[in-house]
């Protein structure tokens, strides 16, 4: 499978997990934020350059975006803030010409045999041991992402 970057977008962050195999790396840089003092335009834009140089660090052989569960409920205004830092990601992802996948999370479920009922996050700790900061705050998401190879 080679190294994968797993990423699950919030409305202010990117949150990354990267896989090596069946295992999740220590070590590497595991969430994007950017200055809340930018304008927005501006703030895309640090977190294309931030992101690039993710990639450029972690040289992936492909990198998964988790979308959220369809379970997801809420308005344009803020869900519009996490749909374009992953629009951002996919971006970047294409400049490098790194494969990118946007993964449903149904699919995750299916390809690593977890259940289809119950929180996806509920389910990580069978695949995974937490690894690093902000597990909770969606890296053990991503984490899913990077470990959801094509089966």
């Amino acid at each position: 499978m080679g190294r994968v970057l797993g990423v699950v977008c919030s409305s202010d962050a990117v949150l990354l997990a990267v896989a090596d195999g069946a295992k999740i790396l220590t070590g590497v840089p595991e969430k994007l934020t950017t200055a809340g003092i930018l304008e927005e335009n501006a703030r895309l834009g640090a977190m294309r350059s931030e992101f690039q140089r993710v990639l450029t660090e972690v040289q992936p052989q492909e990198v998964r975006i988790l979308r959220p569960e369809q379970t997801y409920k809420d308005s344009y205004t803020r869900i519009a803030p996490r749909v374009a830092l992953e629009t951002v990601v996919r971006i970047a992802c294409v400049e490098a010409q790194i494969p990118v996948e946007v993964l449903k999370p149904a699919s995750a479920r299916a390809r690593l045999g977890l259940p289809r009922s119950g929180a996806l996050k509920s389910h990580v700790p069978k695949i995974c041991d937490q690894v690093g900061k902000y597990w909770s705050a969606g890296r053990n998401l991503a984490a899913v992402a990077a470990l959801a190879g094509d089966q």
